[in-house]
């Protein structure tokens, strides 16, 4: 083949490609303006993910405003945002679905006690305070009483300020991430009049006291315990617990 004919061929080739690119913006374009004009990427339709414990028409309530938006228009970080003021949501993402549809996906703060106030708060397992909303009481969880009830101390939405209360918290977050069962078992926690933390156990029930320190060992211990005694028997076979004690349990039997 003459270096003729094959100039000719690559000309034509870069020819037929850029001719293809030139369609392809101006397909892009008039589509464009086509939806535009037509009115089909204003959003009308908000999809809701993942809420549970708060209904999925509160949070799309919240979006309204921008209902009839252009969704080219859409900030959907400043959207994000606003969902996450609400108490309950830890998280949000947004993600459009063109022409006219956007995903919202909610991960909500779940609470791990109730503290026993009036009104009643929650609290999850950063020591985030929960108002009582939505599905939030179907929840079987634990209670937490004898803390400082001043009301300062509980900010909705924000990490509470009480010390002893993020310190029950935290035993509780343990006890979830290494011994759910115990946790199931678990229908209060306390501060005795030495600001010890005691645990009640839901079966008869059983009082356990953790003292003021060291309550992931003493949580091991109590375990341990359990799992030395006879098949037949079990913790509710005691009515107090003591484990203050360096590495021993006082256990007083029911009777």
């Amino acid at each position: 083949m003459s270096t003729r004919k094959k100039k000719q061929q690559l000309n034509m080739r870069v020819l037929i490609g850029s001719s293809l690119v030139t369609v392809w913006i101006v397909v892009t374009i008039l589509a464009f303006n086509w939806s535009t004009f037509t009115k089909m990427n204003l959003l009308d339709e908000i999809e809701i993910k993942g809420a549970v414990i708060i209904p999925a028409e509160d949070y799309r309530e919240s979006l309204i405003p921008v209902l009839g938006t252009s969704i080219h228009d859409l900030d959907t970080r400043n959207m994000s945002l606003l969902l996450e003021s609400h108490p309950f949501v830890h998280a949000a993402r947004i993600s459009k679905k063109f022409p006219n549809k956007i995903i919202v996906e909610i991960k909500e703060r779940k609470p791990v006690a109730l503290l026993n106030m009036n009104p009643i708060l929650f609290i999850d397992e950063e020591g985030v305070i929960l108002p009582d909303l939505g599905n939030v009481n179907d929840r079987i969880i634990p209670i937490m009483s004898g803390f400082n009830s001043a009301r300062e101390l509980y900010p909705i939405g924000d990490q509470t300020v009480s010390q002893k209360v993020l310190e029950s918290i935290q035993l509780i977050d343990y006890i979830i991430d290494h011994y759910p069962l115990l946790y199931e078992n678990i229908s209060e926690v306390t501060l005795n009049s030495n600001d010890e933390f005691v645990l009640i156990l839901a079966n008869y029930p059983t009082k356990v006291i953790l003292g003021s320190e060291r309550f992931n060992e003493k949580i091991e211990i109590l375990i341990s315990f359990e799992h030395a005694l006879p098949k037949d028997t079990g913790l509710h076979h005691y009515s107090k617990l003591d484990l203050r004690y360096n590495r021993q349990i006082i256990a007083r039997v029911r009777v």
